[in-house]
């Protein structure tokens, strides 16, 4: 998209369309009479072609997010070549709690209640602590949802709750009862505590986020 803009950018300009165009032309003068003769015609062309792009600021910006994608890919490969999982679950359960969302900062989810309603936190950026050890959860599927840009997200779950995770994130990692992780790199990973389909005190947690890094954990 960023490259095709450049092109339009190259057109639109009359400096750019003129020296694009005379490149043009060195290039078919250079292939019908110089080619056997000497490169000066090529090289020439070529330089024309370059300045034009190398001083396109969409060119410049294009080839920008271009480097630092393939950075990110080559690292996130190298860390999932050298990623160990190992998972053991344990008997746990967990509790969730409901507050106002605030679009910046940290906040702590937490506060008493006797019965628990679905969380939906919807953020800006900012660090997340959702404290479900005080919730009392009902016979049903509870839910907490978070979506977010950036920062960190903690789940803490009390012993006697089963627990499903759904974490979608660009770049994260993802830490589940302190068992297991698991980096992501545009990717979605869902997974549940072993009882969590027959246990009557549940809660499923939904995470969305670009760049942070979500755990939960049990107390």
């Amino acid at each position: 998209m960023i490259f095709t803009m450049a092109a339009f950018d190259v057109v639109a300009n009359e400096a750019s369309r003129t020296l694009l165009l005379f490149s043009a032309l060195l290039l078919v003068i250079w292939y019908f009479l110089g080619r056997k003769v000497n490169s000066v015609l090529l090289v020439s062309s070529l330089s024309l072609l370059f300045l034009v792009f190398v001083l396109n600021p969409f060119f410049i910006i294009g080839i920008m997010l271009l480097v630092v994608y393939m950075l990110i890919n080559f690292f996130s490969r190298y860390e999932k070549r050298n990623q160990y999982t190992h998972i053991v679950f344990s008997d746990y359960s967990l509790q969730v709690q409901k507050e106002k969302n605030r679009w910046f900062g940290n906040h702590d989810h937490s506060q008493d209640r006797f019965g628990f309603e679905d969380i939906n936190i919807v953020r800006l950026f900012g660090n997340d602590v959702v404290d479900l050890d005080k919730t009392v959860l009902v016979g049903r599927d509870n839910i907490v949802v978070i979506r977010k840009t950036f920062g960190q997200t903690k789940i803490i779950v009390p012993i006697d709750v089963e627990v499903a995770l759904s974490a979608t994130s660009i770049y994260g990692r993802v830490s589940f009862l302190g068992e297991s992780y698991w980096d992501l790199r545009n990717e979605s990973i869902a997974v549940n505590s072993p009882d969590y389909q027959e246990s009557h005190k549940r809660v499923k947690v939904v995470t969305n986020n670009i760049l942070g890094d979500v755990e939960v954990v049990r107390v």
